[in-house]
């Protein structure tokens, strides 16, 4: 049986920060275009699936292959879904994935959706004042938990 390999990266914010955004790079899957290029991508645990702006889009020469509803915080409609390939920091790569093509925050290319990140285990913690974004792929089996962690540290201050 082959030894499983997990690709991760850290960020480490000197902050706490609100919003977690990375360098990403994506690329086209096309056989006869293999564009890519660098974009900030925003991870989003409340997107069911990533999505790019529709400038990316054009840059690449991607083809709409289907369309679909996308539900915001304020409203629905339909955006063009695309195929693409994603490489995460550290060169994690997501190959071949439909994604939305509508408008996203100022300063963002790239949403990363839930579509990716069950792929993976990603963990949030803000100890200390400032904000770590820890991400392997694929997950571990020993999954992490915090709620046995609380118990354990807060059984060892009440003895």
């Amino acid at each position: 049986m082959p030894k499983l390999i997990h690709h991760s990266f850290k960020v480490e914010y000197p902050f706490l920060s609100q919003r977690l955004i990375t360098k990403s790079e994506v690329i086209c899957t096309s056989a006869f275009n293999r564009k890519s290029i660098e974009v900030n991508a925003l991870w989003d645990t409340g997107a069911m699936i990533s999505a790019i702006t529709p400038v990316v889009a054009q840059q690449l020469n991607l083809v709409s292959v289907d369309r679909i509803k996308v539900n915001g915080v304020n409203n629905v409609s339909w955006a063009d879904l695309v195929k693409i390939s994603v490489k995460l920091p550290n060169l994690i790569s997501v190959n071949e994935i439909f994604v939305a093509v509508c408008n996203l925050v100022k300063d963002v290319d790239l949403l990363i959706g839930m579509d990716i990140i069950v792929a993976s285990d990603l963990c949030i913690s803000n100890g200390a004042g400032k904000t770590l974004f820890t991400f392997a792929m694929p997950p571990f089996e020993d999954k992490i938990d915090l709620y046995e962690k609380a118990l354990a540290v807060n059984k060892l201050h009440s003895s």
